[in-house]
């Protein structure tokens, strides 16, 4: 810190000692110049820490770890040409990681569909998604919630970073009307699965307007969740994992990320993955 304070001094004896050698008193004016120039300078505040803006990223491509048919909507396509990542569950520590991914990709055909397949898998059992990467990727997520209903009529609320957020969830019948959470009976395993029409989810957070984040015309049969929340990019705000299928037979899942430059809506989708195994 004293070597910060001490330079601008050190440089304007040394340049008025080297203006005035070599010039005499005949260059005052540009002397005069000089001194304000590291004045100017010398009261620039010391610790002053600037904050890296970074872009949202726009470009962030997703994979599931599932079998894609080749007709289908989703295949993935040059997948072994780039760089992908993973989002899994540490079936030991229990914690949530990211980690380079090592794709175990293979070939074969559903007899079902009548169409080829790709398989994709992971050494991991628990990986949830294979991403791109983007600037900020932590290997090591703070996780703040996981693997909660989106429910029609309800509210998913928490807190991080002494801030509170809020998804409100809402959906109707075939009629037009509203659905609640007492709509939705859990079955033996505790899940819920319904079927809804207009479902929207909105984000907020502490007083700022609501925003719509996701809309699905028609969910048959399904279970939307919120598989992860957390902070993936230590900016301190929340990125998602969503999964928002539309059909039982489907499986569509949503990464949203944090836009710190964006205060009207800081969660955006970064991208989706769908795969499609109906018969």
């Amino acid at each position: 810190m004293k070597a910060k304070t001490i330079i601008p001094g050190i440089l304007l004896v040394g340049l008025l000692f080297g203006v005035s050698c070599q010039n005499g008193t005949k260059n005052t004016d540009k002397v005069s110049d000089t001194i304000a120039a590291i004045q100017d300078s010398a009261q620039l505040p010391v610790n002053e820490i600037v904050e890296k803006i970074i872009p949202f990223p726009k470009n962030v491509e997703i994979l599931l770890p599932m079998q894609y048919r080749k007709e289908s909507t989703g295949y993935p396509v040059n997948v072994k040409d780039k760089d992908w990542y993973e989002i899994y569950k540490d079936p030991k520590t229990k914690n949530w990681m990211i980690g380079k991914a090592d794709l175990k990709i293979s070939y074969g055909f559903d007899e079902c569909a009548g169409v080829d397949v790709m398989m994709i898998k992971s050494k991991h059992k628990e990986t949830v998604l294979f991403l791109t990467a983007f600037e900020g990727l932590s290997e090591n997520p703070e996780t703040i919630l996981e693997n909660k209903p989106l429910i029609p009529g309800n509210s998913v609320n928490f807190k991080m970073k002494d801030k509170n957020y809020s998804l409100s969830v809402s959906g109707t019948d075939d009629d037009g009307s509203a659905l609640s959470e007492s709509d939705f009976p859990e079955d033996s395993e505790g899940n819920i699965y319904f079927g809804a029409k207009n479902f929207k989810l909105s984000f907020s957070s502490d007083n700022a307007k609501s925003y719509s984040i996701a809309e699905v015309e028609e969910m048959r049969d399904v279970n939307p969740k919120i598989i992860w929340a957390g902070d993936l990019n230590g900016d301190g705000l929340p990125d998602m994992i969503l999964n928002l299928s539309e059909d039982y037979e489907s499986r569509h899942l949503y990464f949203f990320l944090s836009d710190k430059n964006d205060k009207e809506h800081p969660l955006k989708k970064a991208g989706d993955g769908i795969v499609v195994f109906d018969c």
